[in-house]
């Protein structure tokens, strides 16, 4: 795979700063040619979007339990918003991810339980995205 020719920009939206601050760490890990937009809610990100304020990501990265919006509702929002654009949809979440439903006809490509460590985490994020750091 030609990696000079993917979509490089993530965006992650999560309410948590603290998991901003984790994710950058292990998205380095995985994908250090990466950058990363930051929404800390879905009202924010679907508005980034739609007014093109800056590239369209590649992959979104979407925690589970957002405030002011349910997750159906966003996923519509975002879809919606990139319009013919395309991002693969990956959701986290701290519950297991056979406890929740199929999200797929929204565009999520991937359910991921947050794991316990960074470097686990890095290599959920290099799954999706397609690209090791060390190879």
């Amino acid at each position: 795979m030609d990696y000079t020719k993917m979509n490089n920009n993530i965006l992650l939206i999560d309410d948590d700063p603290d998991d901003h601050e984790i994710f950058e760490f292990a998205l380095e890990l995985a994908y250090p040619a990466a950058t990363c937009e930051h929404s800390y809610n879905c009202q924010d990100a679907v508005e980034r979007i739609r007014k093109r304020s800056s590239p369209l990501p590649g992959n979104i990265f979407l925690d589970f339990n957002m405030p002011m919006m349910e997750l159906p509702k966003c996923l519509f929002a975002i879809n919606e918003a990139l319009g013919v654009d395309h991002a693969d949809i990956v959701i986290l979440t701290g519950f297991r991810t056979d406890d929740l439903p199929d999200f797929n006809s929204f565009g999520v490509v991937k359910v991921i339980s947050k794991p316990s460590t960074i470097e686990l985490l890095a290599e959920e994020i290099q799954d999706v995205v397609g690209y090791w750091a060390s190879a």
